[in-house]
């Protein structure tokens, strides 16, 4: 089944397709997120005299390899060397008794928990904090109270509005991250607590006030507030080759890509902790899966989400007072507690990324019992190429360790001319309420996507696959795009069984165009199918496809 192209244009944001309604796409409910474990770091402390130095001191210098091999550390003697040489990698002369960087650290860590604690918080925990002590000072800081007269950049649409408490810090230059930053913290709940800002919008105190503090571009009627809003809820890519000039400072792809490199500890050089965290691990007493996709963040990296499977039934619950391996009694909650450590190398062993991340899965009553599966996902961003992925999970409850080792693959280019994402498969698509990216599972449609473990349905389940399209031409004399994208699904001798989707959604930004689409699966009998899409860019007369396999199996299987 093919489509009537999807139409948009730049000021009214209208989305037509002739044949198939607009629908929101929704199946099914999903759980809701499970609190984190709240952590009491004094009675860390208590326990182990380096976790201060380890969580605090240089939480926000250390990188993934040193926090690493450190872990792994276990005498005194061990940790004390360790530290000692932690310092001295960074002293800029190391022939002199006096660590300048050492004084300098500490120096950053007292001003900001004099300056920027709020609500007992400790400045060093807060976003100002974090910045300050990773960074240094800014160049220079513009401080805005709350209510106070805010004059736009041309690039934020010019105009003047009100806004929340605000700093806007600037950073000549900034190594590994480049030059001309600017960062803005807001105090949107007015409590004294500046969070980084993601969007300029989040700044605007009467951004949901009709007729108040208009942009020059809503003044001239060039940008409505409606779209504004909208464009800044499901991280709307704006800035892209056919937007307004004033515009282009502005995406939000780009600035998502500042975010994560923002979040990084300082790079430093150290080769010899390589060798150390290059351990082989062959464990499998915790069995665990995991699936990994793409989609383009810049015209220079992607996003990859990692999705982590873990059988509840495989997970130790404890209760808060119990010993290892305790079963939860009848109304208690009980707790399971897994350690995950991610390492991303390309194929010649360079570490390319890594992660550490603790994952909760909390029951009531019986929970040995319990089956199904705990779904975690991390989202990285990374070059194009082709990697080794390492997914280590360690159970704390009964001390067991799974391993496993996958090929991620990203295309070795970034394509110039029509391309796709991945094709992810899920049987639940829900909307992001007050999440966008890069949250868990949300995607830049604005909707929540959850991958399928081994892609395997039952008979009767509703099929989803979100994809993204890029580098697709635009008729600039009316703004708008010509794809035909057609799928259907096909079983293992190639007949066509589905000829197109029960719901779609589509959402078009300036250098993609974003799409979920349903299919039911009603009568279907079990075997091997494929899903087949095509997308056809009618203007530059280029087509590119894509075909992703998946298995229906009985209901009780």
């Amino acid at each position: 089944m093919s489509w009537s192209p999807l139409r948009c244009t730049r000021h009214s944001r209208v989305r037509r397709i002739r044949l198939l309604p607009l629908c929101l796409v929704f199946f099914g409910t999903v759980s809701s997120a499970l609190p984190s474990a709240v952590q009491d770091p004094q009675a860390e402390e208590r326990v182990d005299p380096f976790a201060k130095w380890l969580n605090q001191d240089v939480i926000y210098i250390i990188t993934p390899e040193e926090k690493s091999v450190f872990s792994k550390l276990t005498s005194t003697e061990e940790k004390e060397s360790f530290i000692e040489q932690f310092w001295r990698r960074r002293d800029p002369d190391p022939a002199s008794a006096f660590n300048e960087f050492k004084t300098e650290h500490y120096r950053r860590i007292a001003y900001s928990n004099e300056r920027f604690h709020s609500g007992g918080i400790p400045g060093w925990k807060s976003d100002r904090g974090r910045i300050y002590i990773a960074l240094g000072p800014p160049t220079s800081v513009d401080r805005y109270g709350a209510g106070q007269t805010y004059y736009r950049d041309i690039e934020e649409g010019g105009g003047t509005t009100a806004v929340y408490p605000m700093e806007k810090w600037y950073y000549g230059h900034v190594e590994h991250i480049g030059s001309g930053i600017e960062i803005e913290f807001v105090d949107k709940t007015m409590t004294g607590e500046y969070r980084m800002a993601l969007r300029p919008e989040e700044k605007d105190a009467l951004l949901y006030m009709d007729g108040a503090g208009l942009t020059l571009f809503e003044r001239m009627g060039l940008d409505t507030r409606a779209g504004r809003i909208r464009a800044m809820d499901p991280m709307r890519s704006v800035g892209g080759e056919f937007d307004a000039v004033h515009k282009h400072s502005q995406n939000p792809f780009l600035r998502l890509d500042r975010f994560f490199r923002l979040q990084q500890a300082p790079r430093i050089q150290f080769k010899d902790l390589k060798a150390a965290v290059a351990t082989n691990v062959t464990y499998d007493e915790l069995p665990f899966n995991a699936v990994n996709s793409y989609t383009r963040l810049t015209g220079k990296s992607f996003l990859v989400p990692i999705t982590v499977f873990l059988p509840l039934t495989e997970l130790t619950y404890e209760t808060p007072s119990a010993g290892a391996g305790a079963v939860a009694g009848a109304g208690a909650v009980a707790r399971a507690t897994v350690n995950l450590y991610g390492s991303v190398k390309s194929m010649g062993g360079r570490i390319v990324s890594e992660f550490e991340e603790t994952i909760y899965d909390d029951r009531r009553g019986a929970a040995t019992e319990e089956t199904g599966q705990k779904s975690f996902q991390k989202i990285l961003p990374l070059p194009p190429g082709i990697y080794k992925l390492d997914l280590i999970a360690k159970d704390l409850g009964s001390q067991k360790i799974g391993h496993l080792q996958q090929r991620l693959q990203l295309p070795v280019t970034v394509p110039d001319g029509l391309a796709l994402s991945s094709l992810v498969l899920s049987d639940t698509i829900v909307k992001a309420e007050g999440e966008t990216l890069p949250s868990p599972f949300v995607t830049a449609l604005g909707w929540k996507v959850y991958p399928v473990q081994g892609r395997r349905f039952s008979p009767g389940d509703r099929l989803g696959v979100y994809f993204e399209v890029y580098s697709f031409d635009v008729d600039q004399s009316r703004d708008l795009v010509d794809l035909d994208i057609s799928a259907s699904i096909v079983n293992s001798g190639g007949e066509e069984l589905i000829d197109g989707p029960a719901t779609h959604l589509f959402s078009r930004f300036s250098d993609r165009v974003a799409a979920a689409l349903v299919f039911k699966l009603d009568g279907m009998e079990a075997g091997d199918y494929s899903l087949v899409l095509r997308v056809e860019d009618k203007i530059q007369q280029r087509d590119v496809g894509g075909r992703v396999r998946f298995r229906i199996v009985p209901a009780d299987s």
